[in-house]
């Protein structure tokens, strides 16, 4: 009968909402480090977020909202990977000319795609999601140093990676 007043639990889900738009760029981040492909990501991003309405009322901290999305994120690709049947592609198409900028892009995201899973989230969050050390261990459930040494790892073994690749 009062259908204009708002419901008690609408403000709870316009926090919520926020709350996911303000993490969603972390969230594909590590979707797509670990699917390794756009559209992957964006479909398991979705089963992410499905998920985390669903389960956001059980959250303990709401504080810790971020690095549960993430966790949430690395199980569904997990989730992901074991569902997923290899394809064979349909057709080669000829592949076009792209520029030098693009070029070097791809090549460094290719070479990301080659780093072991806790080295590629580690580059991935500080470096595409713009966070510093201590807010990618609070994600990953590691201590700061560790994440350091992560990041100098990985830096080798991009290097090595596009060292090897150069014309």
């Amino acid at each position: 009968m009062n259908s204009n007043k708002p419901r008690p639990e609408q403000p709870a889900d316009d926090a919520t909402a926020a709350s996911f738009r303000c993490h969603a760029q972390a969230v594909f981040a590590v979707c797509l480090a670990n699917t390794q492909n756009y559209h992957d990501a964006e479909d398991v991003m979705q089963a992410v977020f499905l998920k985390a309405t669903t389960g956001i009322s059980r959250l303990r901290e709401p504080a810790r909202v971020r690095a549960w999305l993430l966790q949430v994120a690395r199980r569904e690709c997990s989730d992901f990977h074991r569902g997923r049947k290899q394809a064979a592609p349909l057709l080669e198409e000829p592949s076009a000319p792209r520029p030098t900028a693009n070029l070097v892009c791809e090549r460094l995201l290719e070479a990301i795609q080659k780093l072991p899973q806790n080295y590629r989230e580690a580059i991935v969050l500080y470096y595409l999601d713009g966070r510093n050390c201590s807010s990618v261990a609070a994600s990953l459930g590691i201590a700061e140093p560790a994440v350091r040494q992560r990041l100098v790892r990985a830096r080798v073994m991009l290097h090595d990676f596009l060292q090897e690749e150069r014309p």
